[in-house]
């Protein structure tokens, strides 16, 4: 609970630390002046930024509430393996998600609800299950595209040779597929998402390019991949969280290099988490510890590359007095 208490304060404290941070304090701080932003959220976010608006609270208040639900189910979704998390929060840091919470903030509470309602996929829970997604949806609408994995995704396997070698094809024809007539026919026949066709068109026109990070990023997933017959065989419950995790690595591959399109992948890539910590872990207890000590190294040498490069615009980081 301290260590939980600690990153509520340190994440909540923050001042244009995140891409989207000072879109949200906007917004939040018009509310008081009735400027009608803030109704464009889902009801669950809404209804947080009008308590504490009401309350008389400053934005600080919105990011820390953010931070404490965003680290509060991230937590609780290792209480079905607890042995992993430690590691989980080793990998949470140095991955990129700790950096990503804080720009897709709302996305990110949707996501780590949907961590947690995981364990009620394997309990055959529907009921809970779609509880739960509902409350998640309740920040972001994005994370009912998960729903359906609730029928299937326990029942299908990725594990084995043919499916490295699908990992690494796609990963090389990815980025020649033009997927973009595509995704602007779908988002403009989705009201929700159709303000966001010029945001498309314009990330479109300025791809990214694939980096040093982009490519230690594979080699990563390919290890999760070669080595995901081992940890599931010593750990079957892994098997959604593994699934998850290969599909969002597809996706990936397909589109990162449009920035935009990465909050479809954003809902499965993170899974990546826990089959790293149970790399980790299993290393640990083999006679393998040499390659637990190269990740370990490889993981907290690109965890500084992402702050000097200030990933998501979270370096320098940067605190503001609790009055603002």
């Amino acid at each position: 609970m301290l260590g939980l208490f600690v990153l509520m304060l340190v994440i909540g404290l923050r001042y244009d630390v995140g891409v989207d941070f000072l879109g949200y304090k906007h917004d939040f701080d018009g509310i008081a002046e009735g400027n009608g932003q803030w109704n464009r959220y889902e009801l669950g976010y809404w209804l947080v930024g009008r308590v504490l608006s009401a309350l008389g609270l400053g934005s600080w208040s919105l990011f820390m509430f953010t931070a404490l639900i965003t680290w509060y189910y991230f937590i609780k979704s290792y209480e079905v393996f607890p042995y992993l998390l430690k590691w989980g929060l080793f990998f949470a840091f140095t991955t990129g998600f700790f950096f990503a919470s804080m720009n897709g903030m709302r996305q990110t509470i949707a996501l780590v609800i949907f961590m947690y309602a995981i364990k009620y996929i394997e309990e055959k829970s529907l009921l809970k299950y779609s509880l739960y997604l509902l409350l998640a949806s309740s920040f972001h609408t994005s994370i009912l595209m998960a729903y359906p994995f609730y029928f299937f995704i326990n029942k299908i396997s990725f594990t084995g040779k043919k499916w490295v070698f699908i990992y690494i094809v796609t990963f090389i024809i990815g980025d020649r597929i033009d997927v973009r007539s595509l995704v602007v026919y779908g988002a403009s026949k989705i009201p929700k998402y159709q303000h966001y066709v010029t945001r498309f068109l314009q990330d479109f026109d300025e791809p990214l390019s694939m980096g040093l990070g982009g490519i230690y990023f594979f080699l990563v997933g390919l290890l999760v991949i070669i080595l995901s017959k081992s940890f599931l065989q010593k750990n079957p419950r892994l098997k959604i969280y593994y699934n998850l995790y290969f599909f969002g690595a597809i996706l990936y591959n397909f589109f990162w290099k449009y920035e935009i399109l990465g909050r479809i992948y954003y809902l499965f890539i993170w899974f990546e988490i826990f089959c790293l910590a149970a790399i980790a872990y299993y290393l640990g207890r083999s006679k393998y510890k040499l390659f637990l000590y190269l990740l370990l190294i490889t993981q907290i040498l690109f965890f500084m590359y992402k702050i000097l490069k200030g990933e998501n615009q979270c370096a320098p980081f940067q605190f503001i007095p609790i009055n603002n």
